[in-house]
């Protein structure tokens, strides 16, 4: 009987025990990044973040960036500040899918070593016109008819939009003009008295 009745004494003392002094173990974990691992950019990034969840140690973290043919792409220049970890990246030009591995280590606890991947659509190489180039007559002059076109479009819009408004004066003038002034109607009010025949 004593037994049974030490049983859920000694549950709640060892639960309370576990729970007010025994510290549950964390690990570095990765918050947020920039760029989000798995997006998909237009415009390529200048710089890669990553944002761990307690602050990092100083020279133990590592953050590189990789191009989709393995050659890196960052410039090296790694920066910490409190829990974020920067790296700048160089210019990219090639389309695909980039890697950034990273190896962070925040104050008395492990490290944690992974990488995360965004994907690049480099837009297409756009050349600068050379002062030599000419521009064909043919497009010159289609542009020029286009522009003409739409532009007496406009004025024949504009002299329509007068003319109406012309006429709607007008016809407003005699309208108001017209118009007799409203008449009294007098009415004839009936003798009340009544003559009687006989």
């Amino acid at each position: 009987m004593k037994k049974a009745a030490l049983m859920p004494i000694s549950i709640i003392f060892l639960t309370c025990l576990n729970t007010f002094f025994i510290t549950p173990a964390h690990a570095t974990s990765i918050i947020s990044s920039s760029p989000v691992g798995g997006s998909v950019l237009s415009m390529a990034p200048t710089a890669v973040t990553i944002t761990a969840n307690a602050d990092l140690t100083d020279g133990a973290n590592e953050l590189t960036v990789l191009d989709p043919t393995g050659v890196r792409v960052d410039d090296g220049s790694v920066q910490m500040q409190g829990p974020t970890l920067t790296v700048g990246v160089k210019p990219l030009t090639v389309t695909g899918v980039y890697t950034v591995n990273y190896t962070i280590m925040a104050i008395g606890e492990n490290s944690l070593t992974g990488n995360i991947t965004f994907l690049f659509n480099a837009p297409a190489v756009i050349t600068e016109p050379s002062p030599n180039s000419s521009v064909t007559p043919n497009s010159s002059t289609d542009a020029n008819s286009i522009n003409r076109t739409s532009d007496l479009l406009v004025i024949a819009l504009l002299v329509f939009a007068i003319f109406i408004l012309i006429l709607m004066s007008r016809y407003a003038k005699q309208t108001f003009k017209s118009t007799p002034s409203p008449r009294v109607k007098s009415v004839k009010k009936s003798s009340k008295s009544k003559r009687i025949s006989k």
